[in-house]
């Protein structure tokens, strides 16, 4: 039986993401250059962001209306590997290379330590832990050689199975579980609602190039997720301890015999 367990060294993680969001800080905008600049050292790229509310009829709101339309901040490394999107009432971070959670934390934990410098405090509504797998298999195998049959498409006889998606949902404890299996060639290579955060990572003057999903490839989209039932306050090592809990719930799942099969681990780990 194989270990399931430690460091992969072909893990088919594609995107990592933590989110906060919190009760809204109007000061954002105002502190916004005083953050960035206790954090240069690790996080020298900044960019501006204007993103602009879609009204009920489906149609951009009027640009001249401050009350629909939201500023935000990103700030990169200078290789644009990963990134941290500051709102008024959320953090973000993503990363597009695999690093281990700890490493991931540490970049969580000094750029908390910098905002609650400004902020205070906080009082978080939810938080989440997102991965993407982006799995990959020869031209001599199958998905079914990596993931349960019950996270793909249903074999109907007579019928050539193409592809498809297939959605879950799962509860563990506080912690809601959402997951979808995309193999459907054809669609993106990335989920539709991420795609504006890789664009914010694009070198300027270079075009966003997205990749389709070829036959033998998926996409499995884990978001682990904690709502309070109203905003509350919280300290930056509270927050950590949450979002590592959201990240362990997340791991396990990925790990699950129902969910990957041994030879996906014996590949991933590099045992074959």
């Amino acid at each position: 039986m194989v270990d399931r367990t430690g460091i992969l060294q072909n893990s088919p993680l594609a995107y990592m993401l933590a989110s906060v969001r919190f009760a809204p800080w109007t000061l954002m905008a105002k502190k916004i250059d005083e953050i960035h600049d206790e954090l240069r050292d690790i996080l020298p790229l900044i960019h501006r962001i204007q993103m602009q509310r879609i009204g009920p009829d489906g149609q951009v709101t009027t640009q001249g209306d401050e009350a629909t339309q939201t500023t935000m901040w990103v700030f990169m490394p200078s290789d644009r590997s990963y990134g941290i999107q500051c709102a008024p009432d959320q953090l973000l971070m993503f990363c597009k290379k695999y690093i281990r959670y700890i490493d991931f934390e540490t970049i969580l934990s000094r750029v908390f330590d910098v905002l609650l410098k400004y902020m205070r405090f906080v009082d978080v509504a939810n938080m989440g832990v997102r991965y993407v797998d982006h799995i990959k298999v020869s031209s001599e195998e199958q998905l079914e050689n990596y993931i349960d049959v019950g996270w793909l498409p249903a074999d109907i006889k007579g019928m050539e199975k193409l592809g498809g998606v297939v959605l879950g949902s799962y509860k563990s404890g506080s912690t809601e579980l959402r997951i979808r299996s995309i193999s459907q060639p054809g669609m993106l290579s990335v989920p539709d609602d991420l795609i504006h955060v890789l664009a914010l990572f694009q070198e300027p003057n270079k075009v966003l190039q997205l990749e389709i999903l070829k036959s033998g490839e998926m996409l499995l989209d884990i978001d682990s997720i904690k709502n309070n039932t109203t905003p509350e306050r919280m300290e930056k090592d509270e927050i950590l301890r949450q979002l590592n809990l959201l990240h362990q719930e997340a791991n396990t799942f990925f790990r699950h015999e129902s969910v990957c099969t041994e030879h996906a681990f014996e590949v991933w780990k590099g045992d074959i």
